[in-house]
């Protein structure tokens, strides 16, 4: 099975979002309910939850530029970041306008630094204390970070290039950690923010779409695509890697935790990806499973305000961070892909219209 380069839809993504946001909201809900239930660490890792969302998102988008780069030529970067605008900002800023109402309304605390760091997605790299209903904010930040640096390298650089980039980002990753616990000791709170520290997520999904591309290691690929190896990486993930996290926290994250925890969401979005007629890959492309994953970046920004100390009785908090990603989606998302759609329109006539002759003299 090749995935359908003339669709931009690839099975199996949305379904695996909802799942990751999901594993998010179970981690950030306190619940004496939740905390009763044997193993629960298991289903409640948060940090695993965003790094499938990382991996997605660098498979995703590489496959993307890459296909477009295979159609064209060349890749259109004004193109791209028109799209990833009306994406990404207007859910965010939507958001932020109605915590800084909440703030101002003294419902939910946050102060104006946090507020700024957020909204120039600088949360990252800004020594902050601990804001709960914007603390999500970091990963939303080295998404988009990610986003202003790996498309200028497909469109400049070579595949093969690139693919020596992204290896080098995983490879250098658990090294630039252990120097920056070192070295910069003020930001160990950010220690797994940091784009620095924490891109090798994201490139492990771009590495994966550049090898596919590039049909490199196509044994490896094709030992993934056998049902033991998802089988495998999600009992690494459930009985080894959370039992480690638990145990050893940084230690052992920051070293070689985040690299395995890496290549275990790949194995298993490989196989979901081309593997989607298996059991798995009908679960994960299940109608209401593949909604949820639709509305999941809306899901994932309104968790916040409805977990931790803002927890409602279980599972009530669900039900409402449900409640205002699908408002999230139908009022802003929505409206805002119609007006990125218009723009690109506008953009494309506008490059292919033949200009008017200059007038010198008026008819």
């Amino acid at each position: 099975m090749q995935i359908d380069k003339a669709k931009r839809a690839i099975p199996s993504l949305d379904g695996l979002r909802a799942l990751s946001v999901l594993v998010v909201i179970l981690g950030h809900s306190n619940s004496k309910w939740l905390d009763r239930i044997p193993f629960n660490a298991s289903f409640r890792n948060g940090g695993q939850g965003v790094g499938v969302f990382f991996v997605i998102s660098g498979f995703l988008i590489t496959h993307l530029l890459l296909t477009e780069l295979r159609r064209n030529g060349s890749i259109d970067l004004k193109r791209f970041y028109i799209r990833r605008t009306f994406r990404i900002f207007p859910p965010f800023y939507a958001f932020l306008l109605v915590i800084g109402i909440l703030g101002i309304l003294r419902i939910v605390q946050v102060n104006a630094h946090a507020m700024l760091a957020a909204a120039t997605y600088t949360w990252n790299y800004v020594p902050l204390q601990p804001v709960w209903i914007l603390g999500h904010c970091w990963s939303l930040t080295l998404e988009e970070q990610f986003y202003l640096l790996w498309p200028t390298c497909i469109a400049f650089f070579t595949p093969r290039t690139n693919v020596k980039i992204a290896s080098a980002i995983l490879l250098l990753s658990p090294i630039s950690r252990v120097v920056t616990y070192f070295a910069w000791p003020s930001m160990r709170f950010h220690m797994d923010m940091m784009l620095h520290t924490h891109l090798d997520t994201i490139m492990t999904g771009a590495l994966l779409a550049l090898a596919i591309d590039l049909k490199l290691w196509e044994k490896a690929r094709r030992l993934a695509l056998y049902p033991i190896a998802p089988l495998a990486a999600l009992v690494f993930l459930t009985c080894v890697d959370t039992p480690a996290i638990l145990r050893w926290k940084g230690m052992y994250l920051m070293t070689i935790g985040f690299s395995l925890e890496n290549v275990a969401i790949a194995v298993i979005l490989l196989y979901a990806v081309f593997r989607h007629e298996s059991l798995l890959g009908k679960f994960l492309n299940l109608a209401p499973l593949r909604h949820f994953g639709v509305i999941s970046y809306g899901l994932y920004l309104w968790q916040q305000l409805f977990t931790g100390e803002h927890t409602l009785l279980f599972p009530l908090n669900i039900v409402l961070i449900v409640a205002c990603a699908e408002l999230s989606y139908v009022l802003v998302e929505r409206p805002s892909y119609r007006w990125r759609d218009r723009v690109l329109r506008w953009e494309a006539s506008r490059q292919v219209a033949p200009r008017a002759p200059l007038r010198t003299v008026p008819e």
